[in-house]
């Protein structure tokens, strides 16, 4: 079979380059893993390489045995004596043979993440450090890792006084156990190559022919590791896209293939910008939003795929109608013909998929969570509902097992099994501690906490967050979690209060106990059977996949880009990246959505559209919103402006301003009668209810009639 018949004029240039350093500039869907497993089979076949010195490397265990079947296919062989790892992998391979150098045994151990967790809480109890917020265990692993691989500044994370203290006694530990961790594989070989000339040679004699894959997500230490081995190399050959690096937040440095041309004298650059995925409208869509990044090698993906798509921009007056839009759609695109496990939902952040998953349970449209947890299955959700089933119920002594010592009191199973002697139902043992009873203070306390909220009889969003707060569950985050760990379950708790405030909205009588059974019926859902479902992930998990329609959803300003990237053009515009590789899944549509509101504390705030959708040329989008009255160049418009102003979800016209003022005696459905003490912005209104007090309510989320 001849490859070249299959191959564009820019992928034959690159398989053809076989000596000297070879960049190849790989954008979305371009065919990047063809290239590189035709270039081994042409190097093997053309050019008689022995197999054994060629080396590639890529980041996946997966990628890599990818990469190794489609080679043999090519060749036509059962067996390939190819090098073809992971990072990792090879050093370890390596390191097997050499780590005798730096004191190891050939046997070492590798610690994985959960045992080095372990050690790094045991030196912080020894040290004194055990209860110090600021020396939260998955804190201190996260910058000693960022430490070691020399990327600590470029990740902004918080500089601690005793790390470096920490770092030599968690080194001396890790050695004094014959152990190295992950980073210390790559850091070990690297100091063996710096070290050893000899040694180096060897390795540098045995790979004469490198090909790196995925070069974009190439930290410090991975870099110096390459430009090691590649100082003699016959041929270096790079692939990547820095349009595509989206790895940043975890040492990655996409400068690495902006830096490669200089670094390798003679260095070619090809341009692989024919895409095989997308239609030509998604790509022009893509084009138009990453072409506002400064920080890139300037290419512009094209396409032959002309046929027609949906492209279309949704603005919802809140995230609900966004969900409920989403699944429609969904619904619609099955009625097409398009398999539910060829649709993806994609979001910057896990929370957001909680309105999309109430959508969909609605509709009956079974749903996956790739590379993740559902919303209430996530722990901190789990943990904070049972508190509130132990507050409905302390006979539940399965909520109670489960929560009694979260946030940590120092209550084990002993302890328990101790309580089960005094009587069967587990609470109602605290009431009868004997003296000198394990932990009888912090039980008692935990007692008061249940106590205290079982007597409250005003269960609502306000309810759930003086719960959190009594128990120092956000405190425990903060101090147990590495920082983005802590801030997306604190994401998850602030939405599980937006679940308590649409409850509150839907009921005529909220109760605890209704909310409760709500959660239950929704959480326990029987799963259906069947492989075709629509895929919900965040837009990181979703890199490398393809879909033939996309929606990307919570696009508004502090969502995404996200609020902590506001303050820094590096991170920003590593959020734009994110979007691209975001709209560069979909094959034939793509579906993009805001929420003029989102609110993670009940009372919603304000949004703007994400300023990534206003880099969207207007002629490339069709903008759907749930009400009429405007015409579609001017929704356009608006919608760039940033002046479209919501109304109601049900009006039937443009005139739909709340006409209540203050002073005006209403009635809501679940809070009774109160008086209007003030409205903001023709739609936000403070009212004084008769039984419920004041509450901040939203025109559009809440019917309100006058008397």
């Amino acid at each position: 079979m001849n490859m070249s018949t299959q191959l564009n004029s820019n992928q034959q240039e690159a398989i053809a380059c076989t000596k000297g350093p070879l960049l190849v500039l790989a954008g979305a869907g371009s065919g990047k893993t063809r290239v590189i497993t035709s270039k081994i089979a042409q190097l093997i076949r053309e050019e008689f390489v022995p197999e054994s010195h060629i080396l590639a490397v890529t980041f996946t265990n997966k990628a890599a045995g990818e990469m190794k079947r489609r080679a043999m296919g090519m060749l036509n062989r059962p067996h390939l004596g190819t090098t073809i790892s992971t990072f990792h992998s090879l050093c370890l391979r390596i390191l097997r043979r050499e780590a005798v150098l730096l004191g190891y045994t050939s046997n070492f151990s590798v610690c994985d993440s959960a045992d080095a967790l372990s050690l790094i809480k045991r030196i912080l109890s020894e040290t004194g450090r055990k209860n110090q917020k600021e020396y939260a265990p998955k804190k201190v692993q996260a910058l000693i890792s960022a430490v070691k691989n020399q990327s600590a500044s470029d990740r902004k994370l918080e500089q601690l006084p005793a790390i470096d203290q920490i770092l030599d006694q968690y080194d001396a530990a890790l050695r004094q156990n014959d152990l190295m961790d992950f980073d210390d594989l790559l850091l070990n070989t690297v100091a063996i190559f710096e070290q050893n000339p000899s040694i180096l040679a060897h390795y540098q004699s045995q790979f004469p022919y490198m090909l790196v894959d995925e070069f974009q997500d190439t930290n410090a230490t991975q870099y110096r590791l390459i430009r090691l081995l590649a100082e003699t190399a016959i041929h270096i050959c790079v692939v990547g896209d820095e349009d595509q690096s989206i790895y940043g937040w975890r040492g990655a440095d996409f400068e690495n293939i902006l830096n490669f041309p200089r670094d390798f004298d003679g260095c070619r650059v090809i341009k692989l910008e024919k895409n095989y995925r997308s239609t030509s409208k998604i790509l022009d869509i893509a084009n138009a939003v990453i072409s506002h990044n400064s920080m890139r090698n300037p290419k512009v993906l094209y396409s032959d795929i002309h046929t027609d798509g949906e492209f279309v921009l949704y603005e919802a007056p809140m995230p609900q109608e966004e969900g409920v839009f989403i699944a429609k759609q969904v619904q619609a695109l099955r009625q097409q013909g398009v398999p539910l496990n060829d649709i993806a939902v994609l979001y910057r952040a896990n929370y957001l998929s909680r309105t999309m998953e109430d959508a969909f349970r609605r509709r009956n449209i079974p749903y996956r969570i790739v590379g993740g947890y559902k919303f209430y299955d996530r722990k901190e959700i789990k943990d904070i509902l049972g508190y509130l089933r132990i507050i409905r119920n302390p006979s539940d002594n399965l909520s109670f097992r489960r929560i009694v010592n979260v946030p940590r009191r120092k209550i084990g199973p002993a302890t328990i099994e101790k309580l089960e002697s005094i009587h069967p139902v587990l609470f109602k043992s605290l009431e009868q501690l004997p003296d000198r009873f394990p932990r009888k203070q912090e039980l008692k306390e935990f007692h008061s906490i249940i106590e205290s909220f079982r007597k409250r009889e005003d269960f609502g969003p306000d309810f759930l967050r003086d719960l959190i707060e009594r128990i120092g569950y956000i405190e425990m985050l903060k101090a147990e979690e590495e920082t983005l760990e802590a801030e997306t379950r604190m994401e998850n708790l602030s939405e599980l209060v937006t679940v308590v405030g649409d409850y509150l909205d839907a009921e005529e009588n909220p109760t605890l106990n209704g909310f409760l059974d709500t959660v239950s019926l929704l959480s326990d859902t029987d799963e259906i059977e069947d492989d075709d479902r629509v895929n919900l992930m965040t837009i990181h998990c979703a890199k490398g996949l393809e879909f033939n329609s996309v929606f990307v959803c919570g696009l508004e300003e502090g969502t995404f880009p996200n609020q902590r990237t506001m303050g820094s053009s590096r991170e920003l515009e590593e959020e734009r990246r994110l979007m691209y590789v975001a709209i560069t899944r979909a094959k034939q549509n793509l579906y993009l959505s805001f929420s003029r509101e989102r609110g993670w504390k009940w009372d919603m705030n304000r949004k703007k559209m994400s300023r990534f959708v206003k880099e969207i040329p207007l002629n490339l989008l069709k903008v759907n919103r749930p009400v009429t009255g405007l015409s579609h160049s001017r929704l356009l418009t608006a919608a760039h402006s940033s002046s479209i102003q919501p109304k109601h979800p049900n009006s039937d016209n443009s005139e739909s301003t709340c006409t209540i003022q203050k002073g005006d005696t209403v009635m809501h459905h679940s809070y009774g009668e109160g008086a209007v003490l003030n409205v903001v912005n023709g739609n936000r209104m403070v009212v004084k209810f008769k039984r419920a007090g004041i509450k901040v309510l939203n025109s559009r989320l809440v019917q309100l009639k006058k008397d």
